[in-house]
């Protein structure tokens, strides 16, 4: 019962893996690896977390190499390369920002502008000095015991009970107006705003995610019965951050905890509207990688456990498109655009590549 995640890149390869190629017993029988119904725009990425459109151009990272693609008329070209993991992509205009994490004690947001120098915001260093969920409190809630906190304990290796850590790992970014941008920040637990300066404020910080732990549940992870009806505070990890045309951020996020199928589907859905306010749209998804919002407020999730892009419907996920192992979506006027993380084999080994996918809406 992992709380104190790695870098949320490692986390999505690992889990993978671990699903045997993202095959859960719940995923829609029709999931496949080439889709029916969808072109194939690019068949060598491995970790496509992020897909954005501009204009008609289409935009791809690729966490495990470490790079942006453009797919223009003349076909993909690499337009980004950098040292260690990359997630996020987002364009205006003639701006193009990204997250990076180049080590473990460095994390940024990079705003590229064409003839200028390029502004780096420095997200580790604001997480060390702000700790935006510091005064937030994680763990056991309530019906706690003795034996459920030295459990818990030695199952996380951290107190049972404690406030938010000082943790930063930079996943997706959105344009904002201004010139300012969003990320969301998975290890931080918040969305953050970062001016075109490269000066960074806090916008939200996610509401914890919390559950009480059933007989199943604790089986899953093999602990003790006396966790059994520990109701517990898990962190929340914002995956993405999208604008609807309204003015209000969209946030997918992963429950905390086991994130993959062993606690059920307990991804989210948060709407933070121009008033700060933060609320849950929806839930019941199983691993809420990714999502897409069109200017109407329409909302599309890749849920990477489920093999499928979901809509909501009276507020409720529905599938839209099966396809194994998507990470990241993307939606335009008439199109879906999916990233496909690669095939791996239980050892976590990669046997084959992932893809980058458009299907008619």
């Amino acid at each position: 019962m992992s709380l104190h995640r790695r870098t949320l890149t490692t986390t999505i390869a690992t889990l993978t893996a671990a699903l045997a190629i993202g095959a859960p017993a719940s995923a829609p029988a029709s999931a496949a690896s080439d889709p029916s119904g969808a072109r194939k725009l690019n068949s060598t990425v491995l970790a496509p977390f992020q897909v954005a459109v501009r204009r008609g151009t289409v935009y791809w990272t690729d966490g495990f190499a470490g790079t942006i693609t453009r797919l223009g008329n003349r076909g993909p070209k690499v337009i980004a390369k950098v040292n260690g993991e990359i997630a996020g992509v987002a364009v205006s205009g003639k701006k193009l920002a990204y997250t990076n994490s180049p080590n473990k004690s460095f994390q940024r947001l990079t705003i590229r502008r064409p003839g200028r120098k390029a502004v780096v915001a420095n997200l580790r260093a604001y997480e060390n000095n702000h700790n935006p969920d510091g005064n937030k409190t994680y763990g056991i809630i309530s019906g706690g015991n003795a034996c459920a906190r030295q459990a818990l304990s030695e199952m996380t290796g951290a107190p049972a009970r404690y406030q938010g850590l000082k943790d930063s790992n930079p996943y997706q970014v959105e344009a904002l107006p201004g010139g300012a941008w969003a990320v969301a920040e998975a290890g931080g637990n918040a969305i953050l705003r970062v001016n075109k300066r490269g000066r960074i404020s806090t916008k939200a910080v996610l509401p914890r995610q919390a559950v009480t732990l059933t007989q199943k549940m604790v089986d899953a992870v093999d602990g003790p019965d006396c966790l059994v009806g520990v109701k517990y505070g898990f962190e929340p990890v914002p995956t993405d951050v999208e604008r609807d045309g309204h003015g209000n951020l969209w946030v997918s996020l992963l429950p905390g905890g086991p994130e993959d199928p062993s606690f059920g589907a307990r991804g989210a859905i948060y709407k933070i509207t121009k008033r700060g306010a933060v609320i849950r749209v929806s839930r019941g998804f199983l691993g809420a990688s990714n999502l897409a919002v069109t200017p109407g407020g329409k909302v599309y999730v890749a849920e990477l456990f489920n093999n499928r892009i979901s809509t909501l419907r009276r507020g409720r996920p529905v599938t839209v498109r099966s396809i194994a192992r998507p990470v990241a979506v993307e939606v335009t006027k008439r199109n879906l655009f999916v990233g496909q993380f690669a095939k791996t084999n239980q050892s976590g080994d990669i046997t084959g590549p992932g893809g980058v996918y458009r299907f008619p809406r």
